[in-house]
């Protein structure tokens, strides 16, 4: 997809910005935008290569000053200077990764769009294998789905309906999560998290639609957790199965139990 206007106005003036340092030796379009992916939504994600092992020192420098490519609103410092997260006074946003010569090896030249480069390293350009789960992967969504839901008791005994919507909320992303391990999404082609919908199935998307609003209080905790269960343990088991992960039997049976004994849940 084409950038839109104010995409491209904001790719121009950090290009110029960028181009005009002479500590910056390449920057690359990255993100969804970088490798075709995006929409008018994305962000402008710019990968910036910095000679001399500086890379932490120029980051931070552009922190203090990202007013020469536009009036900040907010800017959002990262891993110690290497990320500069900004939205703008208008409300555009753009993130500049800042890396060495010797970090070029975990990016791929195939999802980046070069914006220019004064020398010749350049990341590595080459077939990326399609992403395949692994038991550790899902393995490690059921054990903390599991925990979540077993921890229903909890919330409902203390009446903490409030904190119950927080638990609700972690299920379903586990729930996404889980789906796009099915699909073979990779952490890498998820890209932020306000997007969703391209990566999964219609009859996915239909799943988690059919999932009714949470309400504060008793019924609409549990309501949520036990539809949540619903979808989530079935397409996690077919899932273990499929890729030959051992599933937690001890640790579904000891979580069902549970629910049955304190609250009188029987999960299907």
């Amino acid at each position: 997809m084409a950038l839109t206007a104010d995409q491209q106005d904001l790719l121009d003036r950090i290009h110029r910005v960028l181009h005009g340092d002479a500590e910056v030796e390449a920057a690359w379009l990255g993100g969804s935008l970088g490798c075709g992916a995006g929409d008018a939504f994305s962000d402008v994600d710019v990968v910036v290569l910095v000679g001399g092992g500086a890379a932490t020192i120029v980051g931070r420098r552009y922190g203090q000053d990202v007013s020469r490519i536009a009036e900040p609103a907010l800017v959002t410092t990262l891993f110690g200077g290497r990320v500069q997260s900004v939205v703008t006074l208008d409300w555009r946003r753009f993130d500049l990764s800042f890396v060495e010569a010797g970090e070029l090896g975990r990016f791929d030249a195939d999802r980046l769009t070069p914006l220019f480069n004064r020398g010749e390293r350049s990341p590595p350009r080459g077939h990326t294998p399609p992403y395949q789960t692994t038991p550790e992967t899902v393995l490690a969504l059921v054990d903390e789905f599991l925990r979540i839901l077993g921890l229903l008791v909890v919330g409902v005994g203390r009446e903490e309906y409030v904190l119950g919507l927080a638990g609700a909320d972690i299920m379903r992303r586990l729930t996404v999560d889980l789906m796009l391990e099915e699909n073979g999404v990779g952490p890498v082609e998820r890209g932020g998290a306000l997007r969703r919908n391209p990566l999964l199935t219609a009859q996915q998307r239909r799943e988690l639609a059919s999932l009714a609003p949470v309400s504060a209080d008793r019924g609409g905790i549990i309501t949520a957790s036990v539809s949540l269960a619903a979808i989530f343990l079935p397409r996690a088991r077919r899932l273990a199965t499929r890729i030959g992960a051992a599933w937690p039997e001890a640790f579904e049976a000891a979580t069902r139990r549970h629910l049955e004994e304190r609250l009188g849940l029987v999960l299907e």
